[in-house]
């Protein structure tokens, strides 16, 4: 939930102000602050960056996401759900950049994973159908479509789902 500015920022403050209450004869205090610092280099590498990434994704700044999401620099120590909305978040950049290849791999890893809600896993799954069919690759679209129709959809992706659907049918022999 932090940028990386953000957290180094407050790391240096936690160790400032811990530094100032070892002055005072605050022991117990000093062992508070330091153990918040640590929570924040902790929630660096397990979290990271991906939860605002996703948030800039759903607001329609890729380039924010984009650059949000590459200071992970591990993105293997980022807990289980937050690797599948990493590679959720990049399938969704490399789509925009339509870099079907990459975006395809990026949304196949996040359905690995597991992602949170189901209305989520519909949501990859349709855009696996996309790059899919983008890519020419009709039957496989179509697969991926009907796997999205066995989740009870909202509204607005029932609604994509059926457009995509429809397109696939006009090209499909």
């Amino acid at each position: 939930m932090f940028t990386p500015f953000s957290r180094v920022l407050l790391i240096i403050l936690s160790i400032v102000f811990s530094f100032y209450l070892y002055t005072k004869g605050e022991y117990v205090s000093v062992g508070i602050t330091l153990f918040s610092s640590l929570l924040f280099i902790y929630g660096y590498y397990r979290y990271g960056t991906v939860y605002i990434a996703f948030n800039e994704i759903k607001k329609g700044r890729f380039d924010k996401a984009e650059k949000l999401i590459s200071t992970i620099k591990n993105p293997a120590h980022l807990s289980k759900s937050h690797k599948s909305y990493y590679h959720y978040t990049l399938g969704y950049i490399f789509s925009n950049k339509q870099e079907w290849e990459k975006s395809y791999s990026e949304f196949n890893k996040a359905l690995e994973i597991g992602l949170r809600t189901k209305n989520d896993t519909s949501i990859v799954l349709l855009n696996l159908a996309n790059t899919s069919f983008e890519q020419k690759k009709i039957k496989e679209a179509k697969e991926f479509i009907a796997k999205t129709r066995t989740y009870n959809l909202k509204p607005m992706i029932a609604s994509e789902v059926a457009k995509l659907e429809k397109e696939i049918n006009a090209v499909a022999p």
